[in-house]
């Protein structure tokens, strides 16, 4: 997210609340390629932006103004469908309901008004969820990627958990975190470290990011996911920069029928280089990973940098047009329904 607006943002929270929604307890595990042993540390050494470049673009660049909630289009319900094949819903950002071999999987769920831990204050949310939480279907695993508000909100964790306890997915460091709200229900995992569970293989990946829950930066591990059955492979991108992690993915992965894939909040690029993809980035990453098909997410629902609400896809359509790619697509309208054959 938008790092300027995430600093002033937490600075705000901390001067009137408490610190219970933010503190993120120091990992205590074994040091590893990517763990010091006071935080996680990525192949690149952890590289950011310069802040002052950052502040001095808010300071002299407006913002593209975001249409208002209530003139965007809602999308409608779901349709149930047979799980025979990989379905997949984008609700918003990066919460996708994916349905595949009997299972039904969330990733990242962000169902308020806010990327917040509050209601009152945080980057407001500029269209619908696709869908509601009441008209999901009984939700069986919910992935987390990493702990920034915009991908982990405490307040849709415990309405999923008291309607249906999903076994919840996490990078090393935030079970403990989450222990602090009641949610139990929850498995830590590690790089490249697989579980099998509901007749799936779950896979944590690398990817190219960060973690920050108040003052707290790298004390949890971020990632991505593999979702396996015996027939088909799903990734979840999360939340990432561009990196040679795709390429380690595609090796270990040659074939993968689904990609979801992030393609916003990327300027200023100067900064947002380093933890995220804008359209060009997402299209290098979809041509490494081959994937039968590709999915754009996490844009058009919160306003964390400087682009327009639909600069993100209509850039990647250009790029595709000119590319002849057919296998990378969005719902900019929120009103299709994406299948595989």
């Amino acid at each position: 997210m938008n790092i300027f607006i995430y600093i002033v943002f937490v600075l705000a929270v901390l001067s009137i609340c408490s610190c219970h929604m933010l503190s993120v307890r120091k990992y205590d595990g074994s040091v590893s390629d990517h763990f010091d042993g006071k935080k996680f540390i990525h192949a690149d050494g952890n590289k950011m932006g310069s802040f002052r470049d950052l502040m001095r673009y808010q300071m002299t660049h407006k913002r593209t103004k975001w249409p208002r909630i209530d003139t965007v289009l809602p999308q409608p319900a779901i349709v149930h469908v047979a799980y025979d094949e990989i379905r997949y819903k984008v609700i918003n950002h990066a919460t996708v309901l994916l349905q595949h071999h009997g299972v039904n999987v969330l990733t990242d769920p962000v169902f308020g008004k806010r990327a917040s831990p509050f209601t009152w204050l945080g980057p407001k949310r500029h269209r619908p969820p696709a869908l509601s939480i009441d008209e999901l279907p009984k939700i069986d695993i919910i992935l987390l990627s990493h702990d920034h508000f915009d991908h982990l909100d405490i307040f849709s964790l415990k309405i999923l958990v008291s309607k249906w306890n999903p076994k919840i997915f996490v990078g090393l460091g935030l079970k403990t975190y989450l222990a602090k709200f009641d949610l139990t229900n929850v498995v830590e995992m590690d790089w490249q470290q697989q579980i099998d569970y509901m007749g799936l293989k779950l896979t944590f990946l690398p990817a190219k990011h960060w973690s920050n829950r108040g003052f707290s930066p790298f004390r949890t591990l971020w990632g991505s996911y593999m979702i396996s059955s015996p027939k088909r492979h799903i990734y979840f991108a999360g939340d990432t920069g561009f990196y040679s992690h795709f390429e380690d993915i595609k090796v270990a992965f040659p074939t993968i029928d689904l990609a979801l894939i992030p393609i916003g909040a990327y300027i200023p690029r100067s900064f947002m280089k380093y933890v995220h993809m804008p359209p060009e980035d997402a299209i290098k990453a979809h041509k490494i990973l081959n994937p039968r098909l590709s999915v754009a997410i996490h844009w058009g629902t919160f306003q964390l940098t400087g682009e327009g609400m639909y600069e993100p896809v209509d850039l990647l359509q250009s790029l595709l047009n000119k590319e002849g790619i057919l296998n990378f697509t969005y719902d900019k309208e929120h009103n299709q329904y994406g299948f595989l054959e």
